[in-house]
């Protein structure tokens, strides 16, 4: 890579909350010594954060022209970065997914998932692969298998997701596998099942 699309990478990766570690290793990756690796770095992260890292203190207080000239387009490429994140996470409400949300998703269709599931919480992805929507970040799937919607998370520790079924007009269906729950009203009917790690919740129509 030359400077400006090294530039880029090291705009990103700070973005995306990447670690000095990762950084510095994608910079050495370049031919560049791990001194000089960290040193670019202190500097970077105190000209964008000057009140949370401190000032890179230089021995003979010059900077090499090459690494001023990668902070400065650091700087103006990372702060734009950040500003378009900040929009981003001013239309998401980052919150998790309700019955309300799965039952939109279903009407919708799988062609606006991505973008409906992200004004939900940040950081869903298709992954063609498995064929299904992931959220990494959150430890949550959706997918769709034999006309139903299906939404995996890490075990539901409240009953937030029951009380909204529950005060929604739909039914409590006695079932005897353990670990599993009916809810359904006239139109759709929702299965919760939880093991040990995950609760996996399916959504179809009557």
């Amino acid at each position: 890579m030359d400077k400006q699309q090294i530039t880029e990478q090291i705009k990103w990766m700070i973005a995306d909350g990447n670690t000095d570690h990762e950084i510095e290793a994608l910079l050495i990756g370049e031919g560049v010594t791990r001194a000089e690796a960290k040193r670019a770095l202190a500097i970077i992260k105190h000209e964008l954060f000057p009140d949370e890292c401190p000032e890179f203190i230089e021995p003979d207080k010059r900077r090499n022209y090459w690494w001023s000239v990668l902070l400065t387009l650091a700087a103006i490429f990372t702060l734009g970065t950040l500003y378009y994140h900040h929009q981003h996470e001013l239309n998401t409400a980052e919150r998790e997914i309700t019955p309300a949300d799965m039952i939109l998703l279903i009407k919708a269709g799988p062609g606006v998932y991505t973008t409906e599931l992200n004004k939900i919480n940040s950081g869903w992805v298709f992954d063609q692969d498995k064929d299904r929507w992931e959220n990494k970040k959150r430890k949550t799937a959706l997918a769709i298998r034999m006309e139903q919607l299906l939404y995996m998370c890490p075990v539901l520790h409240d009953h937030s997701f029951q009380d909204y079924l529950e005060s929604h007009d739909f039914r409590d269906i006695i079932y005897g596998k353990p670990g599993s729950k009916i809810y359904q009203n006239n139109e759709f009917m929702f299965t919760i099942q939880t093991n040990g790690a995950y609760t996996m919740i399916s959504l179809a129509n009557r």
